[in-house]
């Protein structure tokens, strides 16, 4: 530990080191004027100049108040006003006991002060205190810079999991965008609590298939990417009419496209809302027809029914349904004809009273035999608008 004597008369800088010498301080070093502590410290001015003076450690300075260049007092003052040696304790000497002497010096930053003549005891206790003060304050100064760092590092950490958390919910996000592609959002929600097996029956729902009229020849003969991008808009607005009347796409089979109305969350309304997605679906593709020259048009299939719903597969799974409501809904469609929304006698019964259907008659279904079957024409009120 380096002490600092700082007095213009030799007699009293022998005397001071000699004592400390006694007490075991051997690291000393002494200064005539405030200008030669200056240099010592490496202070060039009222701010800490670089740490490469002779003493680059000091751990206490021991300042007469009356020297002739520059008294005590402002010397402690410009030492305090110094960042880098501002927390060195400072006792003044000196030989006045007046009360405004000695606030001046405290003024100045001075922790303590001795009176001349001095007593070695007094000055011995004065001296053990001030180091130890300032070993506690170096001790929390480097606990401070301890704690700074590990504040740093801890707000880098925060930093690395935000966006580690941030990448988390991104990902999760698109996962979940990507079930719900796959699933309804009940039926994804239940897979994700666990449920392995997920099977239901649903009473009465009503079931749509589409199919795109002589679509297999017309691809024969455009190029591949036409044909994908043809479809890739066409089932998109699909999905888009599905989601508007709150129906729930299965699949896509080729040119196939499959829905159905009233699952996974019953609704009461379920054949009225499948026979406005039908109609919607077949304005659809008239405006395709239109922009190619009449190569398209649509061939709807619909029938209403109790149905099972569930899940299959474990990698690649898919919400599917089973039952003669299915299978019946696929004859609707694949007996039906161009431009036409062949619906069963179940269907029309239910929605007789709202739409507008032409009488088909019998048709031959497999496994069925015949039955009784209808064309749907249009919204009741949109024809009674348009009659004169």
């Amino acid at each position: 530990m380096t002490i600092l004597i700082v007095d213009d008369s030799l007699s009293q800088r022998l005397l001071l080191v000699s004592i400390l010498k006694s007490a075991g301080y051997t690291d000393l070093a002494t200064a005539e004027t405030a200008a030669s502590a200056f240099q010592k410290l490496s202070l060039t001015g009222p701010l800490s100049g670089p740490p490469n003076g002779a003493l680059p450690s000091v751990n206490l300075i021991l300042m007469d108040i009356s020297m002739p260049d520059m008294d005590g007092i402002e010397a402690c003052r410009r030492l305090k006003a110094s960042e880098r040696l501002k927390d060195i304790p400072v006792i003044m000497v000196t030989a006045s006991t007046a009360p405004d002497d000695l606030q001046l010096a405290f003024d100045a930053g001075a922790i303590d002060y001795i009176t001349k003549p001095l007593k070695r005891v007094e000055l011995l206790a004065r001296v053990r205190s001030s180091l130890r003060l300032k070993q506690e304050m170096d001790r929390r100064k480097a606990r401070e810079a301890e704690l700074v760092e590990v504040n740093q590092r801890l707000e880098e950490t925060l930093r690395s999991l935000d966006e580690k958390h941030r990448l988390l919910q991104a990902e999760q996000e698109k996962s979940e965008r990507l079930l719900l592609n796959v699933l309804p959002k009940p039926i994804a929600d239940r897979l994700k609590q666990g449920q392995s097996v997920i099977a239901d029956s649903f009473p009465s729902a009503t079931v749509l298939f589409a199919d795109i009229v002589d679509f297999t020849r017309l691809a024969a003969h455009a190029p591949a990417g036409e044909i994908v991008a043809l479809l890739n808009d066409i089932f998109s607005r699909f999905d888009r009419l599905a989601e508007k009347h709150g129906l729930e796409k299965i699949k896509t089979i080729g040119d196939a496209y499959m829905l159905v109305g009233g699952l996974p969350t019953p609704r009461p309304d379920h054949a009225e809302a499948v026979a406005e997605m039908a109609l919607d679906m077949r304005t659809v593709l008239f405006g395709h027809t239109r922009q190619t020259g009449g190569l398209l048009s649509i061939r709807v299939g619909i029938h209403t029914g109790p149905v099972i719903a569930g899940v299959i597969g474990t990698k690649r799974f898919i919400y599917d349904l089973w039952g003669d409501t299915v299978n019946i809904a696929s004859r609707m469609e694949s007996l039906g004809a161009a431009d036409g929304i062949q619906v069963s006698e179940a269907t029309y019964q239910v929605l007789c009273d709202k739409y507008v259907f032409e009488p088909r008659g019998k048709v031959n279904v497999k496994g069925k035999g015949e039955m009784v079957t209808y064309l749907l024409q249009g919204r009741k009120q949109a024809a009674l608008a348009a009659q004169p």
